[in-house]
């Protein structure tokens, strides 16, 4: 072996980061047909708004202070210059609760983008209503209201409630309910928000998509909406909004909202339980709720908060409501002003904001919702069912069909590829070369579960062309989760391969390179020499929770990558999400790689065109590469850390170096020698290890696996500490060895794989109502811990 390696000094960061957030499939593209009365945004793009939105409004609102500050004694009027922004009437969203987001009758969303008019929603929701009766098992009364002002124009251009990408009501949402809304870093600069993105709980193996956002909320009994229905206004600050119609809030927590005139009256209420309205945007979204909606409090149907900001914002309504003869109703509904989500409001930090909505919302939301969950106990009707929240992340969009239980989000319009795959197209190439059957079993090998896992990133989906009716556009450059699929195409050494999944077995073809060999070194790449059943057997002994598992996620192989290619590719992985880091690799290949072959791709607008592969960098390719050349391609940091890492491992001995590590039989010493390199640290060091050195008994931890290991094995493992430290690190990792006596890394990634939002959807029920119970009971916990010092503190 190698001797032992200095390690050249260099920062390294252990925040992670995800991918940036889609368009809701629950809204159209457009507003409803009943708005043609309403100017909506239109002329900048979604980038432009999310930048220039706030500036815009803020300057105009620092001019127009400048100039009554300058005019107070001449008491004239200052006109201010004119701003880019036009003010414009706009109208919010309906009502977004489980009764019309959660998947219903046929499959359809009944969801949409639309106006507050009841003729609107009345439909969809009579619809839902209809049906409650055999699904309302499987959803708790709606428990909680939290209401914004108006939407941004951001949100209104892209369909989504409180979309500016650092608006903290989804990143707040995601720390609590268990995901992680985005990647948390500017498009402008490619710089991570600094005031927040540190500071969030879960990495990039936990995001999910706008609609499976707000599929978490709702389906836990929190509603959203907006307190103003209609107004004008210029830009997206609060203070601009002029001539407003509030929403029809009251009749939304009384139950009468969707009321038509045809007769055609529904009764919500037994859908509703309001225990609490929470004003999102702080002291003025508190003071517009009230000038709306005095009348409410008069008749002591409402009640503030006891924290310090509701009782001060509500406080001149509070008293007037004491005076009056009707006083406080027992079943009054409180309501909570909570710091601003906004980016504009920058008195509060992020973790500030956090601590007061987990306080003032999530935290007595949650407890309803385990509460009605605790009382429903485990009876044989709530086994028997199958909730809607499980199949709704598998709901096609409504002008698609669903076609399998698997089927993907749609994604938005900012991340629709801009190239598709076809298997029509890429059978014209190399003809002469056949498909070959590995001749594995379904139970020794899944692609669909091994290539989309996030355990390599050099493989591209292909879509049939047959099914593009109901088909989910590729993730270009990236095959992660895409568990739906039966094909992908990429490259592997010096040639490229097609792999197709089929129901007995999975086969390949070449399509660029040399042919001999091809099944022997593919069942190389996939550790086909590894009996993966008996395993299974095994480790469904030794697991309770695995068991009940591994027939849902059949076929979950550790492959055997190249380690150059797999180191390289892991350190990009930092402060991260996948499809970005296939993005870095895809232009890193295309730098210093030698060319294999061009793909046909079809655009989206049909034409065909071609995308080129290339073979990963050697050493030698690398030789030469610069810091500010990879930075130049995206690489950011970690263009630094890749020099280094390049220049050691060739003082090391190069691919030589890295053969003699697998080699290696202890796995503490391989990721001892790897984190002497810059920009791997122990999860990466123990990735490479394990995705290419067969070091079988690495176990990459992050917090996505210290929560397996709290939930299932040693609840202490949590702890009181805010990050992994080596000692939980080495913990955890030992949980998992001690409990699967062979190959403790695979089992460790077959949890892994179940617990990702992509593959939620093939799980059993109870599997996954166990995850989100356990989620619930965190923070139930964490609500227990609270209050107990907060007696103390008394």
């Amino acid at each position: 072996m190698a001797s032992t390696i200095t390690r050249r000094q260099s920062p390294r960061s252990s925040t992670r980061l995800v991918s940036s957030k889609t368009t809701s499939r629950y809204f159209s593209s457009s507003m409803d047909g009943n708005n043609s009365g309403n100017d909506t945004v239109s002329g900048s793009t979604a980038m432009q708004m999310q930048e220039d939105d706030n500036i815009q409004s803020c300057t105009k609102r620092k001019i127009k202070s400048q100039a009554s500050t300058s005019s107070k004694k001449k008491k004239k009027t200052i006109s201010a210059p004119a701003s880019s922004t036009a003010v414009k009437r706009t109208k919010s969203f309906e009502p977004a609760w489980w009764g019309n987001v959660m998947t219903v009758k046929g499959g359809a969303s009944l969801h949409s983008h639309a106006t507050t008019a009841a003729a609107t929603a009345a439909s969809s929701t009579i619809a839902h209503a209809n049906n409650a009766s055999t699904s309302n098992t499987s959803f708790p009364p709606v428990h909680t209201l939290i209401l914004g002002t108006h939407p941004s124009t951001t949100s209104l251009e892209q369909n989504e409630m409180f979309a500016h990408p650092q608006n903290a009501f989804w990143y707040i949402a995601g720390d609590v309910l268990g995901f992680r809304r985005s990647l948390a870093v500017s498009t402008a600069t490619g710089k991570p928000y600094a005031s927040f993105h540190s500071h969030l709980r879960y990495d990039e193996d936990e995001i999910i998509e706008y609609p499976q956002q707000l599929e978490r909320l709702v389906s836990k009994g929190f509603a959203m909406w907006d307190i103003v229905a209609e107004c004008k206004r210029e830009g997206s600050l609060d203070n601009d909004i002029q001539d407003e119609i509030p929403n029809r809030i009251r009749e939304f927590c009384e139950g009468t909202l969707y009321n038509t005139d045809d007769g055609n009256s529904i009764d919500t209420a037994e859908h509703l339980c309001i225990n609490r309205i929470v004003i999102a945007n702080g002291t003025t979204g508190g003071q517009l709720f009230v000038k709306h909606f005095s009348d409410w409090f008069m008749d002591g149907k409402l009640r503030a908060a006891n924290d310090e900001m509701s009782q001060r914002v509500l406080k001149a309504v509070m008293n007037k409501s004491k005076k009056s003869n009707n006083g406080i109703s027992e079943h009054s509904i409180e309501v909570v002003c909570l710091p601003s989500v906004s980016p504009a409001a920058a008195s509060f930090t992020y973790l500030e904001k956090r601590d007061a909505w987990e306080k003032g919302c999530y935290d007595p939301g949650l407890a309803d919702y385990h509460r009605w969950n605790q009382s429903k106990g485990r009876s044989e009707k709530l086994r028997q069912s199958t909730p809607d929240m499980i199949k709704s992340h598998a709901t096609p969009t409504k002008q698609t069909k669903s076609k399998s239980p698997k089927a993907l989000t749609t994604p938005s319009p900012s991340k629709v590829p801009t190239a598709r795959l076809f298997s029509s197209d890429l059978a014209k190439l190399t003809p002469e070369n056949d498909w070959i059957d590995l001749e594995v079993s379904p139970e020794e090998l899944r692609p669909s579960a091994t290539l989309t896992n996030g355990q390599c990133f050099n493989w591209l989906v292909v879509e049939n062309e047959s099914d593009t009716a109901d088909a989910t556009p590729s993730p270009q450059k990236s095959a992660w989760g895409t568990h739906n699929a039966n094909e992908w195409v990429g490259p592997i050494q010096n040639r490229v391969l097609s792999i197709k999944e089929t129901p007995a077995t999975t086969m390949c073809r070449v399509l660029c390179g040399p042919t001999d060999n091809v099944k022997e070194d593919l069942r190389r790449y996939f550790r086909l020499e590894i009996p993966l059943a008996p395993l299974y057997d095994e480790w469904s002994r030794q697991d309770a929770r695995l068991s009940k598992i591994a027939k849902s996620i059949p076929g979950v192989r550790i492959l055997r990558q190249d380690p150059i290619e797999c180191m390289f590719s892991f350190i990009c992985s930092s402060n991260n999400n996948i499809p970005r880091i296939t993005k870095m690799l895809s232009s890193f290949r295309e730098k210093y790689g030698t060319f294999m072959m061009e793909l046909p791709i079809r655009n989206v607008g049909g034409d065909s065109t071609t995308t080129s592969i290339f073979q990963f960098p050697t050493l030698a390719t690398l030789a030469n590469a610069t810091e500010e050349e990879l930075r130049a391609i995206g690489l950011g940091y970690r263009a630094k850390y890749m020099i280094e890492t390049r220049d050691l491992l060739a003082e090391c001995g190069g691919d030589d170096y890295l053969q003699k590590l697998r080699t290696t039989p202890d796995s503490q010493t391989v990721q001892d020698e790897l984190i002497k390199f810059s920009g791997i640290g122990r999860k990466v060091a123990d990735c490479i290890a394990l995705f290419s050195l067969d070091q079988d008994d690495a176990i990459p931890v992050d917090v996505h696996v210290q929560h397996i290991c709290s939930r299932d094995y040693d609840p202490t493992v949590l702890g009181e500490a805010k990050s992994i430290t080596p000692t939980i690190y080495k913990r955890v990792g030992d949980l998992f060895r001690d409990r699967f006596t062979n190959y403790p890394g695979w089992a460790h990634s077959l949890l892994f794989v179940a617990e990702l939002p992509s593959f939620r959807d093939v799980l059993p029920i109870e599997v996954v109502r166990e995850m989100d119970d356990w989620r619930g009971l965190e923070q139930m916990k964490k609500l227990e811990k609270k209050d107990g010092n907060k007696k103390q503190s008394i």
